[in-house]
């Protein structure tokens, strides 16, 4: 009886049929691996080859390899390390398969694809577990499932909890590792994959019967036949009826084990596999021998005898085309070295042709150079001669500029400043010579007064303008209430103001202040509400402004006056100075203007000038919030 067990159990073993000889190899041109999809590509075909065609696995990873480090693509070469890795392994070279997978696992790293990286932590686990060292099989197992954690690839993960609960079982015990196997089912679940479902049930009824519950056994091998019956797959059905068919044979039960033996054998010649229809055959016959049938058991046998001698006829014809196959592939190998000995000795004649080329070219240089160096002496004195004549020109276009200037310095004095001084000189000596009584000078004295103010905003401006005009002038910021200097500007003109009867409107929070040089701005703002109260007829509006205008402090006077002309404000935006009367012919230089832009740009701001004529003029001033000028 134990010499027909071992018979039984030995028809779990199923035998794959073999493919067709791998061709693919004799017609692949590996000088043409020279993309990633192509290397992506033989080596996918390589690992497709591991359970048939070991040696043409090596030779792809080779390649691809190769191709892999030529173009830098570091998922070529992981995923050619990993086909090395399926080499070894199935050579039984577990030490070098090891090296192999943990090289590639460090690029899948590196890379996070976190899938392919688990997948050969797995590889890894599984090699320690051929070695017997549980141990580190737990821990690679581990490592797999903890990187599936967060992933939705139950099929995965369940199978990497499968592989650790065969390890918890040899390290601790077998009811250690029973709740690993109940979590790996309850991840098959979600996959509704009912062939994994069916080999983790049954797979579970072994270790419940190789640790002696039987009844256990039967409930597990019970429900994975179930699953397998949902599904169409040949080998899940196989394992389930050759399980019910070992539980039966080892108690004691010959009858029941016939009964799934012969929906093996269907199932067997519905496949069309020899090597398993033959297997069935001998289960079927050995059980109707015990069971007292010996005319069944003997026609049984005959089938199991012919199916096996045409397996043999199959594996002798497979065996010839290995060989034929071999040497294909060592004339293909030798073609292929042919191949790249020409390769390398044509490349030793490139080389040379480029090395003659280069002393060629070399020598050409060294002509080019002697020739260029005489040219570049007459060049270089020519280009002396045309920057001394820029240097001339440029020193001529600064002495006319500055002759340009100084005219207007003293048009300035001769017409604006000797006006006032003229008018003060002649009411003294009318004073001296007592011609004027305190009715007429009363009546003088204020518009001599605005004269002379004028005069000194002028006189002022000059100064400030010629000091501007020097290098190095420094500034000097500080925080300033911008309502208290619209305050003290407006008092200051406040005779000119009441004069024309204008009405000035200050609309500044008296919270706001400006990071400036507060004279610079003191003098620009006051220049800019002169003007504005120089060219606003009587009874005018001016409306001075400031406020906090993305992430900048914009300050305005806006007036209704007679306006600035298009070509006088083309020659303002040009830096010039612009000569012009006010409303009451008051005499405008322009100077004002131009010291203002000055000073402002100066505190790293922007000047505005909007106008229209016999409409008004508005001039906006911005300035940073946060600006300091030692940054």
């Amino acid at each position: 009886m134990s010499l027909f067990v071992n018979l039984v159990f030995g028809l779990l073993l199923f035998n794959s049929p073999s493919d067709p000889l791998d061709k693919t190899y004799f017609i692949q041109d590996f000088r043409n691996l020279n993309s990633k999809e192509a290397i992506d590509e033989l080596n996918n075909h390589a690992f497709n080859l591991k359970g048939s065609y070991p040696d043409s696995l090596l030779i792809y990873a080779t390649n691809t390899l190769k191709a892999s480090q030529e173009l830098n693509y570091q998922l070529g070469i992981a995923q050619s390390y990993t086909n090395f890795g399926v080499y070894h392994y199935q050579k039984s070279n577990n030490g070098t398969a090891i090296d192999y997978y943990l090289k590639a696992k460090e690029i899948y790293d590196q890379l996070q694809l976190t899938s392919k990286s688990a997948s050969t932590s797995n590889n890894i686990g599984l090699i320690y577990f051929r070695e017997k060292d549980y141990k580190k099989a737990l821990e690679y197992h581990q490592q797999a499932i903890d990187l599936t954690e967060k992933e939705d690839n139950f099929l995965n993960r369940a199978n990497y909890k499968l592989n650790k609960a065969l390890a918890v079982n040899f390290v601790e015990s077998f009811d250690q590792a029973l709740p690993i196997y109940y979590e790996a089912i309850r991840d098959l679940e979600q996959t509704n994959d009912y062939g994994y479902l069916s080999n983790a049930y049954l797979n579970l009824g072994n270790r419940f019967g190789a640790n002696g519950k039987l009844d256990s056994v039967k409930k597990y091998f019970d429900k994975g036949l179930r699953f397998a019956e949902m599904t169409t797959d040949f080998e899940s059905l196989s394992y389930a009826y050759s399980s019910q068919i070992k539980y039966f044979v080892a108690t004691d039960n010959p009858k029941e084990a016939l009964g799934f033996a012969e929906k093996s054998l269907s199932n067997a010649l519905k496949s069309g596999v020899i090597s398993n229809i033959s297997d069935a055959y001998i289960t079927v016959s050995q059980l109707q021998e015990s069971l007292g049938n010996i005319d069944g058991a003997l026609e049984n046998l005959k089938n199991h005898y012919t199916y096996k001698d045409s397996l043999r006829q199959k594996e002798q014809t497979l065996e010839i085309a290995r060989i034929e196959g071999n040497k294909l592939l060592e004339r293909e190998k030798a073609i292929f070295d042919l191949e790249l000995k020409t390769k390398e000795k044509s490349n030793q004649q490139k080389l040379l042709i480029i090395a003659l080329l280069f002393v060629l070219f070399l020598t050409t240089v060294i002509l080019f150079i002697m020739v260029k160096r005489n040219l570049n002496k007459s060049k270089k004195q020519y280009q002396l001669l045309k920057a001394k004549n820029k240097e001339i020109k440029e020193l001529v276009k600064n002495l006319k500029s500055m002759n340009d200037h100084q005219n207007q310095i003293f048009s300035i004095i001769g017409h604006d400043l000797s006006g006032p001084v003229k008018s003060l000189e002649a009411v003294m000596e009318l004073i001296n010579e007592k011609q004027l009584d305190s009715d007429d000078l009363s009546e003088i004295m204020p518009h001599l007064s605005l004269e002379i103010k004028r005069a000194g905003i002028t006189l002022e401006n000059l100064l400030h303008w010629a000091i501007s005009q020097k290098e190095g002038e420094s500034i000097n910021p500080d925080h300033f209430n911008l309502r208290l200097l619209f305050e003290e500007i407006t008092n200051s003109l406040q005779y000119a103001i009441d004069h024309k009867k204008h009405q000035v409107k200050i609309e500044v929070d008296s919270s706001l202040k400006l990071y400036a040089d507060k004279q610079m701005v003191q003098i620009a703002l006051r220049n800019i509400l002169s003007n504005a109260i120089k060219f606003t007829k009587k009874e005018g509006l001016i409306v001075c402004t400031a406020k906090v205008d993305r992430e900048k402090i914009k300050i305005c006077i806006e007036d209704n006056g007679i306006g600035i002309s298009a070509a006088n404000l083309a020659k303002l935006e040009e830096n010039n100075l612009v000569s012009s009367f006010g409303t009451n012919q008051e005499k405008g230089t322009g100077l004002g203007i131009a010291l203002c832009k000055r000073y402002v740009e100066k505190n790293n701001g922007q000047m505005e000038i909007s106008s229209k004529v016999n409409q008004g003029t508005k001039i906006c001033l911005s300035f940073p919030i946060t600006y300091n000028p030692n940054n």
